[in-house]
């Protein structure tokens, strides 16, 4: 089993205070997949979307999660979220998905685990 590694400054850090709690959350849940799976940071695209269901289910109705700003407003989903953690410079667009950013200054490597 790898563990992840988190300082305890994560949830302040300013580039994760410019995605919000559900940025955090995501970036967490990309670093558990990419230490149990071994690939360096490395994140299918695929793979990304599929971290959390933006679903609510509560007394048989299903709610959904969303950003709004009077009458109008987005549904909140993955796929806006990973923006905002390409955008902040977290994360970081690569051919077929993407790649934490620093991801090998924090947690430990395949080549490491594997040793």
């Amino acid at each position: 089993m790898v563990w992840v590694r988190i300082e305890d400054t994560l949830p302040q850090h300013p580039k994760l205070a410019r995605v919000g709690p559900l940025g955090l959350a995501l970036q967490v849940a990309a670093l558990c997949y990419a230490n149990r799976n071994l690939t360096d940071g490395f994140i299918p695209r695929a793979i990304a979307r599929t971290f959390f269901d933006w679903e609510i289910l509560e007394d048989d109705r299903v709610w959904t999660l969303s950003r709004t700003s009077g009458m109008s407003g987005e549904d909140m989903d993955s796929i806006l979220i990973i923006g905002l953690l390409v955008e902040a410079g977290i994360w970081d667009e690569v051919e077929n998905g993407y790649q934490i950013h620093d991801f090998s200054d924090y947690q430990p490597t395949r080549a490491q685990v594997l040793a």
